[in-house]
C-alpha cells in the first residue's frame, strides 16, 4: 500500500494526542453529543441574502453559521479535521433534498427516474492544492453520494479570498469567474442541478454559480448548505421565502 504523507502523520498524531470535540474542544471526542445536536437541531429551511443579488437560485440551508456550528466547519475546512466530513454532509444531505423536495422541476425528474446533478460550487485551485483535497465535493458525494456528484464548475480566473469582503465586493471579486468545464456541457443540458457549498454569505458564489449553469441550458437550478451566515438586525422576510441570513 503506498504512504500517504498527510493521513498517516493525522493518524499518528491520533495514537499521540487525540482530537478533541471540534465545536467545545471536549476530550475524547471527535464530536461530542451536544456539539452533534446543535449541528443538527435546526432543520433545513430555505433561506436567501439581504440584499438578494440577481440570479440567486432558490437555497436551502442548515443552521446558522455561529457559535459550534461555525468552529465545526472551520475546523473542517481550514484545520483539515476530515472526521467531520460525515456529519457536515448528513446536514447537507438534508438541506438537498428540501430542495429538490421544493423544486417541482426537480421532483418530477427523480419521480421519472431522470436525473439531477449535484454540483459542488468551485474552490480556488490554490486553496485545493494547499489542503491536498476538494472539501465542498467530498461533502457532496456524502450528502448525494459519488454517482450523482458532477465537478463540472471550476473559476476561470484568480479570484481573491472571500473572508472580509462585502457583498458588492463579493459579487465584483466573483463576478463572470466561474463556467462549466468544456467536456461536461453536453451531459447538463436539460438536466436539473443543485449546487452545494459549505456556507452561504452574500449569495455572490450560488449566484454566479446558477449563471454559469443556465447559459450552457440546464434545466433548473437550486441550492444547499451546510449552514448560512446569520444576520442581525435585518428581518425582511419577503412574500416567499425568509430572509435570515447575512450578505458566501
Amino acid at each position: 500500500m503506498p504512504w500517504r504523507p498527510g493521513e498517516d502523520l493525522r493518524a499518528l498524531l491520533e495514537l499521540v494526542a487525540p482530537a478533541g470535540c471540534a465545536g467545545c474542544g471536549r476530550a475524547a471526542h471527535r464530536l461530542c453529543p451536544d456539539c452533534r445536536w446543535q449541528l443538527r437541531a435546526t432543520g433545513p429551511r430555505p433561506w436567501r441574502p439581504t440584499p438578494c443579488p440577481p440570479g440567486f437560485p432558490p437555497t436551502w440551508s442548515g443552521p446558522a453559521y455561529e457559535g459550534v456550528v461555525r468552529a465545526l466547519v472551520v475546523a473542517w475546512k481550514e484545520q483539515d479535521r476530515v472526521d467531520l466530513t460525515a456529519a457536515l454532509g448528513e446536514v447537507l444531505r438534508a438541506a438537498v433534498g428540501a430542495a429538490v423536495a421544493g423544486s417541482p422541476e426537480h421532483r418530477a425528474a427523480v419521480r421519472a427516474g431522470r436525473p439531477v446533478a449535484v454540483l459542488p460550487a468551485p474552490s480556488a485551485l490554490a486553496s485545493s492544492r494547499s489542503r491536498g483535497r476538494s472539501p465542498v465535493r467530498d461533502l457532496a458525494a456524502v450528502a448525494a453520494g459519488r454517482r450523482a456528484v458532477v465537478p463540472a464548475l471550476v473559476l476561470t480566473r484568480a479570484v481573491a479570498d472571500q473572508a472580509g469582503l462585502s457583498a458588492r465586493q463579493r459579487s465584483a471579486n466573483l463576478g463572470g469567474a466561474v463556467r462549466v468545464r468544456p467536456g461536461l456541457v453536453t451531459s447538463l443540458v436539460g438536466v436539473p442541478c443543485v449546487v452545494v457549498d459549505d456556507v452561504v454569505t452574500t449569495g455572490a458564489t450560488l449566484g454566479e454559480c446558477t449563471r454559469a449553469l443556465r447559459e450552457v441550458g440546464c434545466a433548473g437550478v437550486v441550492a444547499a448548505t451546510v449552514a448560512a451566515t446569520a444576520r442581525r438586525g435585518r428581518t425582511d422576510p419577503g412574500p416567499d421565502l425568509p430572509r435570515t441570513g447575512e450578505p458566501d
